[in-house]
């Protein structure tokens, strides 16, 4: 492990501050770091570590408009994008997305512009877990050291029974009441890192 990325993690160990333990995340959000945070702990990771690590929104643009963002996130970088062609998805009853070509590169000038390189530690979330696991198998690919999840995503998981059936009422930064806002910060979004 590089001494930077263990550094981080005594230093969070000390703060009292740990990963999840991946015995409690569902199966399907695995990476091959196997860092996994919840809403809560890469909040405080974020806070006790601000500048030394950059936390990422992997959400596209419209989720961000219209669903809001984390205060504690850096930039938001999407892994994957909306088709031009308005393509649905009869399994997911949703638009079809496509993967941003451009998300390793973006991720490198988020990290230029912080003075930082691939051996800083790196928090990925989005919506509910599903495509930050696909944005840390891209940046472990790419040769980055230390890439957390934030597995519950900013809304959350869908509740499976009950009066909010089928809603994003389980977890996530949203649920956990952490700082977040309707109001984009310009800075944060990805038209800057874009190459």
């Amino acid at each position: 492990m590089p001494v930077f990325a263990l550094l981080l993690i005594l230093l969070a160990s000390s703060a009292g501050l740990s990963a999840a333990p991946k015995s409690g995340v569902p199966a399907k959000y695995h990476t091959p770091y196997d860092l996994y945070l919840t809403p809560r702990e890469a909040h405080a990771m974020k806070q006790a570590h601000g500048d030394a690590l950059a936390f990422i929104d992997v959400r596209t643009r419209a989720e961000l408009k219209y669903i809001g963002l984390a205060d504690a996130v850096d930039a938001n970088i999407p892994v994957r994008l909306l088709r031009d062609d308005y393509a649905w998805s009869e399994r997911a009853n949703t638009y079809r997305t496509r993967e941003n070509p451009d998300f390793v590169a973006a991720v490198d000038r988020l990290l230029d512009t912080r003075d930082l390189d691939r051996r800083a530690p790196i928090i990925v979330m989005c919506q509910a877990g599903s495509r930050a696991p696909i944005a840390a198998r891209l940046l472990h690919a790419a040769g980055f050291e230390t890439v957390y999840t934030q597995y519950q995503g900013f809304e959350g998981f869908k509740a499976k029974g009950g009066p909010r059936q089928g809603q994003r009422v389980v977890n996530g930064w949203k649920n956990a009441e952490l700082p977040w806002s309707y109001t984009l910060d310009r800075n944060k979004m990805y038209f800057n890192f874009a190459p």
